[in-house]
């Protein structure tokens, strides 16, 4: 009688192996970019959640203050005026000042160094100083304000905006997120 010996394998060849993470590599580098852009837009989607959440502070600062808009200065760090930061006037309305900070202003470089807004400038959002003393329409959605001696609608005049391209390439839709008089975030397109 005749023995047969079979072989069983335990495991997997080399080429299974390098096939297997051949198909995870070429997986990882399809996945990659899109979990950094989703990343991105997650970014850019608190950073829209943060300044409306200015604006409503805004809306409460405006009711205290007989509808005038504060006259705060547009970038407190250059010390081009004695006037406070735009933060001193609005974050006693905020529940949460990290409303002030953008996830974007995590560091860019300027001058050789790295610069966050937020620390430097007690929010991520820089101010139209111009508006400083406006008085807003007391139909606060629909008025027009005056700005720069032209009645311009709410709508268009960008009261809060990123310090910087905090969001995508200088240029690019939704590079820079703005807060607009009438409340509505957008770009500067007026998406």
């Amino acid at each position: 009688m005749t023995v047969i010996k079979r072989t069983t394998h335990n495991g997997f060849t080399l080429i299974e192996l390098l096939v297997v993470i051949g198909v995870i590599a070429i997986l990882t580098g399809i996945l990659v970019p899109a979990l950094g852009k989703a990343r991105a837009m997650a970014k850019r989607t608190v950073c829209q959640s943060h300044l409306r959440s200015a604006g409503l502070a805004f809306r409460m600062y405006l009711d205290d203050n007989n509808q005038l808009m504060p006259p705060a200065t547009r970038m407190p760090s250059a010390q081009t005026n004695s006037k406070p930061p735009i933060a001193d006037f609005i974050r006693p309305f905020l529940k949460d000042t990290k409303a002030l900070q953008c996830p974007g202003d995590d560091g860019h470089r300027r001058k050789g160094r790295t610069q966050r807004y937020y620390e430097t400038e007690g929010s991520s959002y820089e101010y139209l100083q111009t508006l400083g003393g406006v008085r807003v329409g007391v139909g606060y959605l629909t008025e027009k304000v005056i700005f720069n001696n032209e009645k311009v609608h709410e709508r268009e005049v960008q009261v809060l905006y990123d310090y910087t391209n905090f969001h995508g390439k200088l240029g690019r839709k939704g590079s820079v997120n703005y807060l607009y008089a009438d409340g509505h975030v957008g770009d500067r397109a007026g998406e």
